[in-house]
């Protein structure tokens, strides 16, 4: 399968790094796709990945995953051609917060995830791996045991793709939250994850659900 990736920064490469090494065709995607700086990631991944505009990688994808800053997604989006994205599934990576006096959700009621399928309406958008850092997105090893994902969406066909891409990256336990709507509680759920990693001092961490 095909995978546009809208965004060439950390997450958007440790994300096109790990799919190529699960068999993907990867296209990542920059306002500068030509820099310098994408040099390294092109070679690591041969000819399985390259680096694009938002545009071409949009119309590569079969899937899409919108992996850039809350701050300048919705702008992106703008510049695609509606028609580039229509029917597909969009994973959201993306989180709504700010971190002035503190951590907060940047959004009341609503999330990132539920905005961007009503700017997407024929798209199908599904909120994951936004509750845990680029360092362990891609096969998650933990000694204490095995972390969670969670994902949402409306789609019931697109959750199966997701899950089965989860699964290519690593993620054995994955939890359905319900409709885009529930992805709130997903980035609630990073915003927690980040001040525990700062009270506890221990970054990079993920959650895991305990079971008798």
């Amino acid at each position: 399968m095909n995978i546009g990736i809208l965004g060439a920064g950390n997450v958007g490469k440790a994300l096109g790094r790990g799919l190529v090494r699960a068999g993907y065709r990867v296209f990542i995607s920059s306002r500068e796709p030509d820099s310098p700086k994408h040099s390294a990631w092109k070679q690591e991944v041969g000819g399985s990945g390259d680096v694009t505009s938002f545009g071409e990688a949009a119309r590569f994808g079969e899937m899409i995953i919108a992996a850039l800053p809350w701050s300048g997604l919705k702008g992106v989006l703008e510049t695609i051609d509606p028609a580039d994205l229509k029917n597909k599934t969009v994973i959201d990576v993306s989180n709504a917060v700010h971190f002035d006096n503190g951590p907060r959700l940047l959004l009341v009621d609503t999330s990132a995830g539920a905005i961007i399928q009503t700017l997407l309406p024929e798209s199908h958008v599904v909120k994951t791996l936004n509750n845990v850092s680029d360092k362990v997105m891609i096969h998650p090893q933990f000694k204490e045991g095995a972390p969670l994902m969670f994902m949402s969406g409306n789609d019931p066909s697109s959750k199966d793709q997701v899950r089965a891409l989860l699964t290519d990256l690593g993620w054995s336990t994955i939890v359905d939250l319900g409709d885009i709507q529930q992805s709130r509680l997903q980035e609630s759920i990073m915003l927690a994850c980040v001040i525990s990693e700062m009270q506890l001092q221990s970054p990079g961490s993920a959650f895991a659900l305990l079971r008798h």
